[in-house]
């Protein structure tokens, strides 16, 4: 259990995520991949990547869209930031999967999602 810890997970729910994914069988992900423009810039650092796959996992908690809005955002303006994030890693050919905590006690819809990105971008 020791050499499966990974400080780069930066959550509980992240976490967890590594241990269904490990447990279905499903290479295991680069943590905290960073996603860059064609110039080198960075666009974002998803929670998990598949760089052979060029498919991106991100666990999304509630906590995004509460607790954790900056100083005068509102839980509006914290999804649309999100969604032009998520159309900027897109633009840049990759699969985005996303899922939640309730996903959570289903593994296997997370693992679908997973196969079906990884698809999706091998059709390309």
């Amino acid at each position: 259990m020791v050499a499966f810890a990974d400080g780069a997970s930066e959550s509980v729910g992240e976490s967890r995520s590594r241990v269904a994914i490990a447990r279905l069988g499903l290479t295991s992900p680069t943590l905290q991949m960073e996603i860059l423009n064609e110039t080198g810039r960075q666009l974002a650092v998803c929670d998990f990547g598949w760089r052979q796959d060029s498919v991106v996992g991100e666990f999304d908690g509630k906590i995004k869209y509460g607790r954790l809005l900056r100083t005068g955002q509102s839980p509006g303006d914290a999804v649309f930031a999100e969604k032009r994030r998520e159309d900027a890693i897109r633009d840049q050919g990759w699969e985005v999967v996303r899922w939640v905590w309730a996903d959570l006690s289903s593994p296997r819809v997370i693992a679908q999602r997973i196969i079906r990105a990884r698809d999706r971008a091998r059709r390309r």
